[in-house]
Order: C-alpha cells, then structure tokens, then sequence
C-alpha cells in the first residue's frame, strides 16, 4: 500500500449494505490499497464469497449481533471509529481500542419498495433501518475524514478517485458523497414519517435522461413499485421501452386534456401542445378528427382516448409512429396488434388516481420552487356573455365550449379553430396573438379544411381588434375570449361590424 503522508496504520472500510449491487467494484479497489474490511451478517459472506479476508464487526466490538440483526454495528468501537476527527484524537484515546474507520459503503433497508408491494404492518416496521442511516450521517458529519458510499452509482467515480488520490478520495468527493448521504437518509425518513401518517411514500425512480440526453432527471412519485413504477401515478405501462422525462410531460398533458374533453374523446399531443382533439360517437372516429387537423405534427405525438381503444383504432395507430398511447382500457385484438411494436410504449390509466396524483403545478429552478393550485374546471362557462354579434343558439354554445377545453391546453398565446367537436387549426406558444390566429387559419388551411361557420376559442383577450378582423376573413363565426383588455370597446365593436359572434369570459386559462 502506498503510504499517506503521516498514516503509519492500515486504513479501514465498514461495508453494511443491502444493495450489493457491485459492491465487488469496490471491494476490489479496497483490497488493492491493503484496507482491512470490517463487515457483519449478509455484506460479510458476500466478501467472503469473492474471496476478501473480513473482520466481523462482533469480533471488532466484542458483542453478538442480537435479536435477529437489529443490533450489530450500534457500538462506539464503531461510531468511535467513524466519529473520530484527527489521528491525534485517536492516539489520545489509544487505551479504549478505538480506531479510524476511513470509507463507510453502506445503504439502507429497502422500505419503500415493501409499503408499495402493499405489505403488512410489521413486515413495513422490519424495514425501517437504524443502523444503516445512523452510519451515514456519522460518516457524512466527518467527511473531513471519512468517505462515505451510499448509492452504487458512485462506485465507479468512487475507484477513480482512490486511484487519483492514493487510496481515499480527495475531499471535494468526500463532501459530495456526504450531501448524497443526508439526502438519501432525508428522504427515507420522510418516506417512514409519511407511511406513519397514512401517506403514500414517495419514490425516486430514475429516468434515462432529461429534456435532453446530457442532462439526468429523476421521477418523484408516490406509491412508486420498482417492479411497476408508474403505479403511483394511476398509470401501468403495457408495452414498449421506459418513458422518457419528454414522454412523462407529455402523458401528464395528455391526461389533463382528455379530463376536461371526456365523452368519448381522442387527443393528440406533441411537445405538450394539442396538435388534434375530437370527441364523437366512438374510438375510430375521435381518432380520425383529431388527425385530420394535424397529421404532420402527429408524428411521433402522444395519443390520448378517454374511452376503450378498439381494433379499428390500433390498426391506424400501428401504421403510425407513434411514442405513447394511453387508454383507460383496450380491446383484446387492439392491445395485441399494438403490442407487437416493440418499442411502442402502451398504457392504460385510472383517471381518478391520476388526478389525485397530479393535482396542483409545480416547476423547480435548482433550489427555489414554484407551485400553483390546478386551473380545474370551467366556472366561467356557467357566466359567460354575450359581448358582440349575433346570439348564439345551444349548439354553438357547445363548440364553443369545445373548442374553450381544448384551449386551455395549448401553450400561449393560444388560438384554437373547431367545427364539429373536433379541431381544425391550433396556433401556440407565439408573441402576439395575431401570429397564433395566422398559424391557426394557416394549419387548417394545409390540410384543406373549411373554416366558414368555425368558431374559435382564445386563451386570452384580444389586445387588438386585428386578430378578430383576421379570423373573419377565414371564415370563422364565432369567438370566445376572456374581458379584460383596455381596448375591449374596439374588440367588441370589430365583432359587431363584422357579424362576429363574440363570447367573454371572466376567467383565463393561459399556459407558460
């Protein structure tokens, strides 16, 4: 062993783990640098079986572990060990056979994984660790020190480290595995407060990668099951490969629409954004509407039912390329001819568990959180006015109605064209509200879509008259729109003049 500058002993490494996914990758590059391995029970006959000499922390401390390993490494040989700031403390110290401790590789019990397996009570308390957390914030406190390893995806940094620094990683390291550390015991004690009080556990489940492939993300869920990790989320995955961080955004936008269309309704999302919904009398044919609007941008798009998914319906979704479906359920035949596409990600959904799950928003800027309550429901429906142009009968106060729904979903500004109940042009995410109202007229237009007697609904108010003059030239007949814009006198007055039926609102619904 290359010698530290003032070490004159052999370095030491606790190992208590019950992940011992490569552990040996550790182990190996422990055992290079002449450590003494101290370890118990499990952990211990693992080394012994890749052929490491180990110390039995019951030979260290001089006590048996007792009732059934409850307590083994609760000792102040070893807390001392690890506790112990300089060597100098030690020597002082030198009668009670205290000695450094320097890498502590440990996890902890796997109780979040039993309380979702839906486990008893006292299988649930048998999982709740003392120990292992108690090890880690020891060994994070004195990361001056001490190295501690609590996750096995740093096993690998963790052996290059060794190797750049002689034996123990260098202290930048060390501090980073202690803020791993507390994060991770942070999290398992929230984990048992919450199953305590009757909350589901929330789980962390990581994803392949993030908005983009150099960025890591992770999925915050309750209730997660490792074995079905969406399960949460009122969500369980058929077929095809894991979601993706885009693909999870996704579904949560899908979902959120396909709640305000209900009936019987198909919506296709890309990006986050409808960029096709329809509801109709079944399956096949709120499909083909919600693709007649935009079947280029479909490509590749998230396909939302609200209803049972039939064979009809798999078999243009097969011939498509499609990332996500989702259904509350599918016919036997449909399920099958989807599922022979492998990477096809198939799902079906409880609404209601998913609702619980997704209420309110929030988004996180590295340590500073936004949330805001959800944008539920359509009171506004029950109070709106007719502001301008001819009244409207009930038939098109439903599609405006529709179209209103569908709206609220479209990033802003957001301009949406129905007829129907179904979409013919939707313009989002643009500066000015005129250019969302252009790229609508346009988009129904590529696809040779009438627009004469649509109607149209905007997410918020018309700042000028310009974007109602445009949609009359197209052809539409009437608008929805929240009040509100200090020129709503020359907005209503444009709608009047042109024969425009205009409808106010007294919400908005906009999108960031």
């Amino acid at each position: 062993m290359a010698e530290r500058p003032g070490l004159k002993r052999r370095r030491r490494a606790l190992l208590s783990v019950t992940d011992k996914t490569d552990l040996e990758h550790v182990a190996a590059v422990l055992d290079s640098y002449d450590y003494e391995f101290l370890a118990s029970g499990g952990t211990a006959a693992y080394l012994r079986e890749h052929g490491h000499e180990v110390r039995d922390v019951g030979d260290l401390t001089g006590f048996p572990e007792i009732f059934g390993g409850r307590v083994k490494t609760l000792h102040p040989l070893v807390f001392g060990g690890i506790l112990g700031p300089t060597e100098e403390d030690f020597a002082a110290v030198a009668e009670l056979d205290l000695a450094p401790i320097d890498v502590v590789v440990c996890n902890r019990y796997a109780f979040g994984e039993t309380v979702a397996a839906r486990a008893d009570e006292a299988a649930c308390v048998e999982k709740i660790d003392i120990g292992g957390p108690s090890l880690l914030r020891a060994a994070a406190k004195n990361f001056p020190r001490v190295c501690v390893l609590c996750d096995p995806e740093d096993y690998d940094e963790f052996v290059f480290e060794c190797r750049a620094h002689d034996g123990l990683p260098g202290p930048e390291f060390r501090r980073r595995m202690a803020v791993r550390a507390f994060a991770l015991v942070t999290e398992y004690d929230t984990q048992i407060s919450d199953w305590f009080g009757g909350e589901e556990p929330v789980s962390v489940i990581p994803l392949r990668y993030g908005e983009n492939p150099h960025q890591e993300a992770e999925l915050y869920a309750p209730g997660a099951d490792p074995e079905d990790p969406l399960v949460g989320m009122g969500l369980r995955q058929l077929n095809g490969k894991q979601l993706s961080y885009n693909n999870l955004v996704d579904v949560v936008a899908g979902l959120k629409l396909a709640a305000d269309l209900g009936g019987t309704s198909c919506a296709v999302l890309k990006h986050t954004n409808p960029c096709g919904a329809a509801t109709a009398g079944n399956a096949r044919e709120a499909l083909d509407l919600a693709l007649r609007c935009d079947p280029e941008s479909a490509f590749g798009g998230i396909f939302v039912f609200t209803g049972e998914v039939d064979a009809a319906s798999a078999e243009i979704l097969a011939g498509r390329f499609c990332e996500v479906v989702l259904a509350p359920a599918y016919a036997d035949d449909a399920r099958e001819r989807l599922c022979r596409k492998k990477n096809l990600r198939v799902l079906t959904y409880d609404a209601a568990a998913f609702a619980d799950a997704t209420r309110g928003q929030s988004r996180s800027f590295g340590q500073v959180t936004l949330w805001q309550e959800e944008d539920a429901g359509f009171p506004e429906l029950d109070d709106w006015r007719h502001a301008a142009g001819p009244e409207p009968d009930a038939a098109l106060k439903a599609e405006l109605a529709f179209a209103w729904k569908v709206c609220k979903h479209v990033k802003s500004n957001a301009i949406v064209l129905t007829a129907g109940g179904a979409t013919l042009g939707i313009g989002a995410g643009q500066m000015s509200r005129v250019d969302s109202a252009r790229i609508a007229v346009r988009k129904a237009g590529d696809q040779e879509l009438d627009i004469a007697g649509s109607v149209c609904a905007s997410d918020a108010f018309f700042p000028f008259p310009d974007s109602v003059e445009r949609l009359h030239e197209a052809g539409v007949a009437a608008i929805i729109a929240p009040a509100g814009s200090i020129r709503d006198d020359e907005v209503v007055a444009a709608a009047n003049r042109l024969g425009v039926t205009l409808m106010h609102t007294s919400r908005r619904h906009f999108r960031h």
